[in-house]
């Protein structure tokens, strides 16, 4: 039931309004009546009605004070102006505070009735649109989930990821970093043997990587339907990515004790996302083939690219074996050598940090391992064709 106050000065009117219908047909609570607007604004405070009709003169507070007053305490009331002026100023008046009808004394019943059954029709859309909204809220991390799944497989049109995006509030503006993360079950990372379920493993490492992103705003991230983490950062560069990915990755795997591979990305417009994911995806995958030897190795060196002095001798004490062996197993599981394996990490990393306009080549060669910028430049143009001054003159030109 919706409960009405009518506030009226004149008696007879009042009565007239109380008993123009059975209210009780409309869902309709007749709760009071007030004499005059101090009245009135009292008992609309205390009894918060839902509708209340209002007379324009009132003694003390007229009904235009009434309505700017209850519009702090009640700012969802509907209220119904009865007014003796025929005149555009008042009705302009009580508009502009509001008001949902003017009606002129003496009130047409049939008008008044069918102004009420408007009321109760807009209070039920606004209480229907409340809940929904309220659901929404509530369910807002799983709609969330479902939707970015939906999205990362490419099976949703533009106008559909835009309004939905709207819809939940999801906001990738600017250079957008994208991640995935796995977990590599199985494969113990050489600390201390413990129990994890894969969904105890997923919660905290979505968990870890909130938590490690929390200095970024309108960061989401899911749960894909291979059980990889992806994130996407909104207004990160890409040396940020990397180091923040660094973080994760090292933090993660020392929590968990498992190895923790990564991949990842940059792009600026939202929509290329599905394109993005299945990218990464396929880098992703690579690991599935890989003996446990070499898993880690290629994980090592893929997290710590960046040494100047990482090494095959390095690289094959921290997995426990002899170089010799090492560099045999990656050449016929990667299908290259351990240096063109590690150049090619550096060099895939440069491509990424190169994009960023305010990094000078001298920076980005640093960034990926080489002690100098003309060892950097040599590799770069082995492997890319062109040299790194080309490309990023390619790169700015493009954008």
């Amino acid at each position: 039931m919706w409960k009405l106050l009518i506030a009226e000065d004149e008696t007879t009117i009042r009565k007239g309004l109380r008993f123009a219908a059975d209210w009780n047909d409309y869902s309709i609570d007749v709760i009071g009546e007030a004499e005059d607007g101090e009245i009135a604004l009292s008992m609309a405070i205390e009894l918060k009605p839902h509708i209340l009709f209002v007379d324009i003169n009132m003694p003390f507070l007229n009904g235009l004070e009434l309505m700017e007053q209850l519009r702090k305490n009640l700012p969802d009331a509907i209220f119904i102006v009865i007014s003796g002026y025929d005149e555009f100023g008042y009705a302009q008046q009580a508009i502009k505070m509001g008001a949902f009808d003017y009606l002129i004394k003496p009130v047409n019943k049939s008008e008044l009735i069918k102004t009420v059954k408007r009321a109760a029709d807009h209070l039920e859309k606004n209480s229907r649109s409340k809940r929904l909204a309220q659901q929404l809220e509530g369910n807002k991390p799983l709609l969330k989930e479902k939707f970015l799944q939906n999205w990362s497989s490419g099976s949703l049109s533009s106008e559909e990821v835009v309004e939905q995006c709207q819809l939940l509030e999801i906001k990738l503006d600017g250079h957008i970093g994208m991640s995935i993360f796995k977990v590599v079950r199985g494969i113990d990372d050489g600390g201390a043997e413990r129990y994890w379920s894969d969904s105890l493993i997923s919660f905290s490492l979505k968990n870890i990587v909130k938590q490690m992103l929390n200095a970024y705003p309108n960061v989401e991230l899911f749960e894909d339907h291979s059980g990889n983490v992806v994130v996407l950062v909104p207004d990160v560069n890409m040396e940020q990515l990397l180091m923040k990915n660094r973080e994760i990755k090292e933090y993660t795997e020392k929590f968990l004790g498992k190895v923790i591979v990564c991949a990842e990305n940059m792009f600026h417009d939202q929509l290329a996302f599905p394109k993005q994911y299945t990218h990464l995806m396929t880098e992703i995958k690579t690991s599935k083939s890989l003996s446990p030897m070499v898993l880690l190795a290629k994980n090592y060196i893929d997290q710590n690219y960046y040494e100047h002095s990482i090494s095959l001798k390095e690289v094959a004490a921290i997995v426990q074996v002899s170089p010799t062996y090492l560099s045999k197993q990656i050449k016929n599981e990667l299908g290259v050598s351990f240096i063109h394996y590690l150049t090619k990490v550096r060099i895939n990393k440069a491509l990424l940090l190169i994009k960023d306009p305010y990094l000078k080549i001298y920076e980005v060669a640093d960034m990926v391992g080489y002690s100098t910028q003309h060892y950097f430049c040599s590799a770069f143009k082995k492997v890319i064709g062109i040299s790194p001054m080309v490309y990023k003159s390619g790169v700015r030109s493009n954008d």
